[in-house]
């Protein structure tokens, strides 16, 4: 749950969804070269669409790495 508590703040922070948000994070993850992800609908393809503008910050990253960990 930690994870969603991260979650929920940083998209507040960016006025963006969840799924914005959590796109958005796993995109500035240098680790990660192509996330994997589908859109069902068109609010879906919007999150998309939002998470390639949404830039997050380097408090918003450790915030989320943070929640992450085991």
């Amino acid at each position: 749950m930690r994870i969603l508590d991260a979650l929920d703040q940083v998209a507040g922070r960016f006025d963006s969804t969840l799924a914005a948000g959590s796109l958005a994070w796993v995109m500035a993850r240098p680790g990660i070269i192509a996330p994997i992800a589908s859109a069902a609908n068109l609010d879906q393809l919007n999150d998309f669409v939002k998470a390639a503008n949404l830039k997050p910050d380097p408090v918003s990253i450790g915030q989320l790495e943070k929640a992450s960990s085991y």
